[in-house]
């Protein structure tokens, strides 16, 4: 098996997998740059609006909306940085430095919301007369209508080409869609009234803008730390292994994130116990191909024998059944091999966080005992790194 992600390793630099690759960075890139320009042109056309009227709460929505310009620039060199191929010191490729690229963007956001802050504070004890119109309300209304435009097609595309950068971006565009909302309504009130709540306007914006930031690193430090993998491709891993001739069963799949377009990872799977190596190798080789072929990951396959009719298999199946019926932090129990000549049972017992490891040695030790007291229990404690 190793032999074979090794092959495919090297078919990194294949022109079908680049040419997937460079197409979603080109199409990234694309949706960065209609970003930049409309954000600049909003920035703009606010600042003016805001440096004529005075208003703490237009120049602070400007600012928002010139940092997302400068985002999408920093999105544009992330996407083309990640894009390089794989190298000496880089066999994975240099996917991760998207990541890196939304940890940027989250601290330029933090930084300017906080400035904002200060600012808006300011404003609160040192009040100044506004100069507003009706134009002025209109174009903040224009701006609401561009942002939520550009933020839902931002965000679609995100979710599309799995760019945590654009989904990124994208909430932030329509977060600023909420900032300009307040901003209009800060206008109203003191067109209608002469009631100045610039500053308090001010606050609001700025409390939006960071708590965007927040999300942004937060949601980029756990792809960085590593988070485990859910949904739909672990769903298809699965079905793929689970249909595959002569596997019984499928378990222990372990994803690494090389970037959002790039996983290598590992799989056990139960197979029937009259198939031969050499016959099992070229199906799970095919297994292999089609997973790598749908969803761009490496996989590389364990695999281990199951004589499903055997008496002492089918009874300490039964025991563990029970066991995880009556454990509600047991997920699963495989890996069950009984090596008569050394008078040893192994089985792999996936369990939460919720309990530990120990506990869970010490009771299958004990009910396995009770059913084969001449033989000695070996029992390892998996992880579920991948859920569907």
């Amino acid at each position: 098996m190793c032999k074979h992600l090794r092959t495919m390793s090297e078919d990194i630099n294949s022109s079908n997998f680049r040419m997937d690759a460079n197409e979603r960075r080109k199409r990234i890139i694309g949706v960065s740059i209609i970003g930049i320009v409309t954000n600049l042109l909003l920035g703009v056309l606010k600042a003016v609006l805001g440096i004529l009227s005075g208003s703490i709460a237009l120049v602070s929505d400007a600012l928002n909306n010139i940092t997302d310009s400068s985002s999408s620039l920093i999105t544009i060199i992330g996407t083309k940085l990640a894009g390089k191929a794989p190298d000496k010191q880089h066999p994975f490729g240099h996917g991760r430095t998207e990541y890196l690229t939304s940890l940027l963007i989250g601290g330029i956001v933090f930084i300017t919301g906080f400035q904002s802050l200060i600012s808006s504070i300011k404003a609160i004890f040192n009040r100044e007369e506004m100069s507003t119109s009706i134009v002025t309300a209109i174009i903040i209304i224009a701006t609401i209508v561009a942002k939520i435009v550009l933020g839902t097609f931002t965000e679609n595309s995100g979710k599309k080409y799995n760019s945590g950068a654009l989904i990124a971006s994208g909430a932030d565009a329509k977060n600023d869609a909420i900032v300009s909302l307040v901003t209009l309504i800060s206008t109203l009130i003191y067109m209608f009234t002469k009631i100045s709540v610039d500053g308090i306007a001010g606050v609001i914006i700025s409390v939006f803008i960071l708590k965007t930031a927040y999300e942004v690193l937060s949601d980029t430090v756990k792809k960085i730390l590593g988070e485990r993998v859910d949904g739909e491709m672990v769903r298809g891993i699965k079905e793929i292994a689970r249909n595959t001739e002569g596997v019984i069963n499928c378990f222990d799949l372990i994803l690494n994130d090389y970037g959002p377009d790039f996983y290598t990872g590992s799989i056990n799977v139960e197979i029937e116990d009259n198939r031969s190596i050499g016959e099992m190798y070229p199906i799970l080789h095919e297994a292999q191909t089609k997973i790598y072929n749908k969803y761009n990951v490496f996989l590389v396959f364990g695999f281990y024998s199951v004589d499903v009719n055997d008496e002492k298999y089918i009874k300490i199946k039964s025991i563990l059944k029970n066991y995880k019926e009556n454990e509600r932090h047991i997920i699963n129990y495989h890996g069950i091999v009984i090596d008569d000549k050394d008078s040893t049972i192994y089985c792999d017992i996936t369990r939460d966080f919720d309990i530990k490891s120990k506990t869970v040695v010490e009771n299958v030790n004990r009910i396995l005992k009770e059913e084969f007291p001449e033989y000695k229990i070996h029992v390892n404690i998996d992880t579920e790194f991948a859920g569907e």
